[in-house]
């Protein structure tokens, strides 16, 4: 995973945020119209990191990638895999590794350049190159040469990406695979243009330097105030519904949702800390919405610290903490305790183990074997996991663990933790689709060090593959089994904490709202202009 900055880019003259809003009913500026534009304004925390799925791997970047940026396929809101910039969902041929697939035709970029397979290729291309520095790649090493361009001895994918003309391509993998296809359609496989990408350079994804195919195109975007889209006029398929999103960024939740209940914006997650304080208001009560996304609340260790390599250590923090009392509490009931790292809606997930234990005392005494000096961690979160973190720090204190807690912004948290100079931090991890792969490849050999943990297990691995290549749904489904009872049960790479229950706000006026997963797509809304 590439490192990334925090930076803030602004394409056009600044705005103050309330100027720049248009409330519904009204242009911009505050000006009547005969014809309202329709707009939505979405409240969220800043990403601090580019507008590019190939290097962020931030869940709720979708937001707003997923407005500007298609994929050959799609997983939709209601978790179905669609095809979007192909005719149809492809199969493989006889052979198991060959995979036909036909563009659309006449598909335009935001810049009016036509879409061909050739910048299908580039996409690909530009993923594996070194120079990119991409992160998200993983699901996609199954293309003939691309680990030989990923280790920089080949420049192009000519092997594994095959073009008969502008609309029809292969790919050729390099061994059969039960994932490839599904991971066509979550958004590290967004399409670009070769010549705008290219032109961009190390900007891409920067400032307004994103052009897609998408729903909307990219206006402004100061990726500390507010992002603005306008609906594509030249879209291939189904016309998005309003005429702009503003995505405005908050530096907090409480700030977020008092811009709620105010009218300052239409929709926003209500943050899980914060949801029994707001559950019973009366802004917004009625306009609340529940949905279970696809992963799980967890602390990450730094298995390359001498500490946690100890996995005395590692169950003894396991042990300290009691989740089901964080679930009740800070989580407000909205909640499951866990009990690996595989979540209930996963196939793979095993319902015959208890959640995690809590025991403080064998803790105390695994730590007395193992630290008879004592254990001093460092603690990293961001804001949106800090109640949840401060609670964590709190179990690990009574266990005798001397526990510095810090906050860290976006920007800074994404480059120590791809880094791996993070001993110990809290996270969420999600699943693009219903799959166990998006979720336990995280601890893979090959992609453990980019995610700062660095575990590294053989028969997790092995396992891992075998299940990738597994055409037979309950098998792949025991192979997953087996991988995350190593995983998270047996070796404690990790501490899983929860499976959280999240809930978000919609004013009365935002029509056809629904969650993707972790993204709120705000291209596929409509508003009633005469309300809000």
């Amino acid at each position: 995973m590439n490192n990334l900055t925090r930076r803030a880019f602004l394409s056009s003259a600044s705005f103050a945020v309330p100027a720049l809003l248009a409330a519904c009913g009204q242009q911009a500026g505050g000006e009547s119209s005969d014809s309202p534009k329709k707009v939505v304004r979405f409240g969220m925390g800043a990403l601090g990191a580019p507008l590019d799925m190939q290097k962020n791997g931030m869940s709720v970047a979708g937001t707003l990638t997923d407005a500007i940026f298609e994929g050959l396929l799609t997983w939709n809101d209601d978790l179905e895999l669609v095809p979007t910039l192909l005719t149809e969902v492809p199969s493989f041929q006889a052979d198991g590794v060959t995979l036909p697939c036909t563009l659309l035709e006449n598909v335009r970029f935001h810049d009016g350049s036509t879409l061909t397979a050739d910048d299908v290729k580039f996409t690909f291309e530009r993923m594996f190159s070194p120079a990119t520095g991409a992160g998200n790649y993983a699901n996609y090493l199954q293309i003939k040469g691309a680990p030989e361009m990923l280790a920089g001895e080949r420049d192009n994918l000519d092997e594994g990406i095959v073009i008969t003309d502008d609309t029809h391509f292969s790919f050729v993998l390099s061994e059969p695979s039960a994932t490839f296809v599904p991971s066509l359609g979550i958004n590290y496989a967004h399409i670009f243009p070769r010549k705008a990408c290219t032109d961009a350079g190390d900007a891409w994804g920067l400032g307004t330097s994103a052009v897609g195919t998408g729903k909307m195109r990219l206006v402004s975007n100061d990726d500390t105030t507010e992002t603005v889209f306008e609906r594509f006029e030249g879209y291939h398929g189904e016309p998005c519904l309003i005429d702009e999103a503003h995505v405005v960024y908050y530096d907090d939740a409480s700030t977020k949702l008092m811009a709620f209940k105010n009218g300052d914006i239409d929709w926003c997650d209500i943050g899980f800390s914060l949801y029994g304080q707001y559950k019973d208001d009366p802004d917004f009560v009625g306009n609340t919405y529940p949905y279970l996304p696809l992963g799980l609340q967890f602390v990450n260790l730094n298995l390359r610290d001498e500490r946690l390599a100890d996995m005395r250590v590692r169950e003894a923090l396991s042990l300290a903490i009691n989740r089901q009392e964080l679930v009740d509490t800070i989580m407000d009931g909205q909640g499951q305790a866990a009990s690996g790292f595989l979540t209930p809606q996963i196939p793979g997930f095993d319902s015959t183990v208890d959640a995690f234990a809590y025991d403080p005392a064998r803790a105390r005494e695994l730590l007395a074997e193992a630290c008879p000096d004592g254990l001093t961690l460092e603690f990293r979160t961001r804001a949106l996991f800090a109640t949840v973190a401060e609670a964590i720090q709190g179990y690990w204190q009574q266990a005798g663990i001397t526990v510095n807690l810090q906050q860290m912004d976006n920007g800074t948290f994404m480059d120590d933790w791809a880094a791996g100079n993070i001993q110990i931090l809290i996270n969420g991890w999600f699943a693009d689709y219903p799959g166990a792969d998006g979720l336990l490849s995280y601890f893979e050999s090959e992609n453990a060090a980019h995610h700062g943990c660095f575990y590294a297990n053989d028969e997790f691995d092995q396992l891992m593959n075998a299940a990738r290549t597994e055409l037979d749904a309950d098998a792949q489904a025991e192979l997953y089994r087996q991988a995350d009872d190593i995983a998270s049960r047996r070796d404690y790479a990790m501490l899983p904490i929860l499976y959280p229950h999240y809930n978000y706000a919609a004013k009365p006026h935002v029509l056809g709202h629904k969650v993707g997963n972790m993204s709120f797509h705000v291209a596929n809304v409509d508003v009633d202009a005469t309300e809000g």
